[in-house]
């Protein structure tokens, strides 16, 4: 009997909500006997939705102090969403009744309370089932105890998860699922060990809208360092082009600035060392393809320990400003690149390359559980 299940993302609140549902969808499509139809939440608000969803690049960008004011507001009074139910009803119950799903995923925080409440209204007995996105700070609006389980990615994220209140039968540790691409590359090749015959590669990121200070960053790794270095700005082709302007005479063939690369993994793969922010996705899938990394700031509030949690698995190291840059590097360096072979060594121990395989399974199976039998099922891993 096939299996039918609604997925609920986001498209344009950056990346990262996206590549979760991709790397389900990808899952759920070698399966037989499953269906899935994935739809934007925000578009089931209509013109309304999208605009606000297409604010969150401007936030994360040029309004942090406001994105990070309205993130611990909502944490301490999480918000009953009653617009965003008034403006979606009509659609969801649309989808509903033209597709008739077993079960709805989501994977947007957003959503969690909303979809419950509006089944509950309309007398609806489907099991809602929660990714969380967010591997450390799991904000209020991810804890739904309506929601039939919530799937976290990391200890971290289940014992935050319990402290919001969530009963821990509720709750299952799945890891972070990353999209095939990256599983298939780090199963087909292994990232290349640094050669000291040869400079250090350094790849620069900043996630799908190129935010952080990348260009401080970029001068102090070129000036102080023996270096190359790879730049990649995302969908920011204003940065873009202001890093091609500003450096790219002066440092020649030691760096290349990227917009967006639609094949990632490859120049992940291609470096020793990657320099990012804490942006969960770009994060698991360094560890992943086993390239060890720098986490930098400045990160929105909800990123703000997702540091901590790189530091505490040895996954990579930290750094608080660009004037630290080189001093990290040379660090990194010493002993002939011994603290790179250590922080290697601790990712191939931490990562598993099926997490998007086993999440997808176990969603599916729950679809063909009782009511009774999700609503207890067992909690951790």
């Amino acid at each position: 009997m096939m299996k039918k299940i609604l997925l609920v993302t986001s498209v344009y609140t950056g990346a990262g909500h996206k590549s979760i549902s991709d790397s389900l969808t990808e899952q759920f499509s070698g399966m037989p006997d499953v269906e899935v139809q994935v739809i934007d939440g925000f578009e089931l608000m209509g013109k309304t939705g999208v605009r606000a969803s297409r604010m969150y690049g401007f936030l994360t960008r040029h309004a942090m102090v406001v994105f990070n004011t309205a993130w611990r507001i909502t944490m301490v009074h999480p918000p009953r969403f009653a617009l965003s139910e008034r403006l979606c009803s009509r659609r969801f119950m649309e989808c509903i009744r033209v597709y008739h799903p077993d079960l709805i995923l989501t994977v947007h925080s957003l959503f969690n309370t909303v979809l419950t409440r509006m089944l509950e209204a309309h007398g609806l007995n489907i099991p809602v089932v929660v990714v969380q996105a967010d591997p450390v700070d799991i904000h209020s609006t991810w804890c739904n105890p309506k929601a039939c389980m919530t799937i976290c990615s990391t200890r971290e994220a289940y014992d935050s998860s319990v402290r919001q209140g969530m009963p821990a039968e509720r709750l299952k540790i799945l890891g972070f699922p990353v999209r095939s691409r990256f599983s298939r590359a780090a199963a087909q090749a292994d990232a290349e060990e640094y050669d000291a015959s040869r400079p250090l590669r350094c790849l620069l990121m900043s996630g799908g809208e190129g935010c952080c200070n990348l260009r401080a960053y970029a001068e102090n790794i070129l000036e102080k360092t023996n270096s190359v270095l790879t730049i990649i700005c995302g969908r920011n082709s204003k940065l873009r082009d202001r890093l091609r302007k500003s450096l790219g005479t002066k440092y020649g063939e030691r760096l290349t600035v990227l917009g967006f690369v639609p094949d990632i993994e490859r120049e992940m793969l291609h470096s020793d060392l990657l320099i990012t922010r804490g942006s969960p996705n770009t994060l698991f899938e360094a560890v992943t393809l086993n390239i060890p990394l720098v986490v930098i700031g400045p990160m929105p509030e909800q990123e703000k320990d997702n540091p901590r949690l790189i530091k505490d698995h040895d996954l990579g190291v930290v750094c608080r400003s660009p004037d630290d840059i080189p001093q990290i590097i040379s660090f990194l360096l010493g002993s002939d690149a011994l603290r790179l072979r250590e922080i290697r060594s601790a990712q191939r121990s931490f990562r598993c390359l099926d997490n998007a395989r086993n999440i997808a399974a176990y969603v599916a199976e729950l679809t063909e559980q009782p009511e009774y039998t999700l609503q207890h099922t067992g909690s951790g891993k």
